[in-house]
């Protein structure tokens, strides 16, 4: 058996110190390099948990936001209900509306008839003479048209057209006339509580 000398043996034990030294070294490296592998995979969980949360808290209020800016169909259907009863209801005003205005231009109308009426009634007024009918060619022509007036004489109906409270008014109107196309034989005839006086002189 050989016999180691104080010199081998001391190297010996420097080897195996600087051995062990190096061990540690590794094993510490490990260490810290274990607790960064923890600490990356705590880390790597923590964010990936943090991110799918996220992505599930967008998926919701996306979807929340287009749940209520879309309204039921209930309500959709409630609401073309009420605009069409407001459609109905406009069209139906504007029709009485049209009504209203027919009637009030009948009651102006009738209003002005009776003003004439009385007028002939009770004064001298004139009016233009434009033809005279035979009794069985009359057409069939209504005293209610209010600036018109029918005198009948014997066989003949006489049509004149105007109620003027002057001559001259008359006169200037059977002027407009004539100039408008009618006959120059038109002559201005003078009425008296609703009965024909003569034919006027021509101007």
């Amino acid at each position: 058996m050989k016999v180691m000398k104080d010199e081998d043996l001391l190297s010996l034990h420097y080897q195996i110190e600087k051995a062990e030294i190096k061990q540690k070294k590794l094993e510490d490296l490990l260490d810290v390099e274990s607790d960064k592998l923890k600490k990356s995979k705590k880390s790597n969980r923590l964010f990936g948990s943090f991110s799918l949360v996220l992505f599930l808290l967008a998926i919701f209020l996306v979807a929340n936001a287009f749940y209520f800016s879309k309204p039921p169909s209930e309500d959709i259907a409630k609401e073309k209900n009420e605009l069409l009863l407001l459609k109905q209801e406009l069209t139906s005003a504007k029709e009485e509306l049209e009504t209203l205005k027919k009637e009030k231009v009948e009651l102006k109308e009738i209003k002005n008839l009776y003003l004439y009426r009385s007028l002939i009634k009770r004064d001298t007024v004139y009016s233009v003479q434009l033809k005279a009918f035979n009794a069985k060619n009359m057409p069939a022509i209504s005293e209610k048209f209010t600036n018109t007036l029918i005198y009948s004489d014997t066989s003949f109906y006489k049509m004149s057209l105007g109620i003027f409270e002057t001559l001259p008014e008359a006169q200037d109107f059977r002027k407009m006339l004539i100039g408008s196309g009618f006959d120059k034989k038109i002559f201005v005839i003078s009425y008296k509580n609703g009965k024909r006086l003569k034919i006027e002189d021509f101007q």
